[in-house]
């Protein structure tokens, strides 16, 4: 046990702000605020869809809703940090944006995944989909759009 609190008291991070950190920081908590605050609206938005379109985008707005108000309890714990110079609010205030980026980055894990399966699924029923065009009648050739054009002009 005696080795950890040794570790961990080597380890520890120590900063002194100048004025230019300071006013860094000031701007970096109101615009966390406020992009924050976007990320809970877009969130709310997203929750009401649900009676448009589906589950998901109910799903999509908690986790929204969600990274909105890690992004707002971060700009808080920033402001007090620095209004009254404490280290603990500044440390959840940095573990709040890891949080915030942890769960970013895992969604755009998701959707590069996604959208990988969905190009895999298209190059593989390729033949399929312009079978299927062909039989509605939907001519989409080059040559229709350029005799389209011309009747037009």
């Amino acid at each position: 046990m005696t080795d950890i609190n040794k570790i961990s008291s080597e380890n520890k991070l120590n900063y002194n702000l100048d004025f230019l950190g300071l006013i860094t920081i000031e701007k970096m908590y109101k615009w966390t605020k406020i992009v924050g605050i976007l990320n809970i609206a877009l969130g709310a938005v997203y929750c009401l869809s649900i009676l448009f379109l589906s589950l998901p985008t109910f799903i999509m707005g908690i986790i929204t809703i969600i990274m909105g108000s890690k992004l707002v309890t971060a700009s808080n714990h920033f402001q007090y940090a620095v209004q009254n110079k404490d280290e603990e609010s500044f440390i959840t205030a940095v573990d709040q944006l890891r949080q915030y980026f942890l769960i970013n980055g895992i969604l755009l894990i998701i959707t590069f995944v996604i959208i990988g399966l969905l190009l895999l699924f298209v190059s593989f029923f390729s033949g399929l989909i312009m079978d299927f065009l062909n039989e509605s009648g939907f001519d989409y050739t080059i040559s229709s759009i350029s005799s389209l054009i011309k009747q037009l002009i």
